[in-house]
């Protein structure tokens, strides 16, 4: 393998890790937005945080999503020490009670505010080629009353060659 070939796939390895990057610190983003501003309206999401808090290992050594991570490591301990008793074998129900107890106890001055996140739409050059098939998917999958004859559905003329 050449050098020049070597070089472009590291080039090309660094683009999609730095994409990865991306994504991951967005979802991040995402998370600590849930937790800083509606904490009280997603016990769900602190349960799966307490029930995954090993895939966030990683994340806090990283210098990416250090800062991120301060309010979810903040969530994580704070309500960790009130669910993790040694021997105490807890039911879903009862951790999700603690849950919406702690929601309430927890400062929410303790949490650090971050920007609002703000998303943009980008529309497609052309969009038809994705929402037309789509809607008819849409139509002729819950037009159940109705018979739709599948050979006879043509969403588009055949180009001639």
């Amino acid at each position: 393998m050449s050098t020049l070939m070597v070089f472009s796939h590291c080039v090309l390895w660094a683009q999609d890790l730095n994409v990865i990057e991306e994504v991951i610190r967005m979802m991040l983003e995402i998370i600590n937005s849930c937790l800083t501003n509606s904490l009280h309206h997603n016990p769900n999401l602190v349960y799966a945080l307490l029930y995954k808090r090993d895939l966030f290992e990683q994340f806090r050594s990283h210098p990416s999503f250090q800062d991120i991570m301060q309010n979810i490591d903040l969530v994580i301990s704070f309500f960790s020490s009130r669910i993790d008793h040694p021997g105490a074998a807890l039911s879903v129900e009862r951790v999700l009670e603690i849950i919406k107890q702690g929601a309430v106890a927890l400062p929410k001055a303790r949490l650090r505010k971050f920007p609002e996140l703000k998303f943009k739409y980008v529309e497609e050059e052309q969009p038809e080629e994705f929402f037309i098939p789509y809607v008819w998917s849409l139509v002729y999958n819950s037009a159940v009353a109705l018979y739709w004859n599948p050979q006879d559905i043509q969403l588009f003329t055949r180009d001639s060659d």
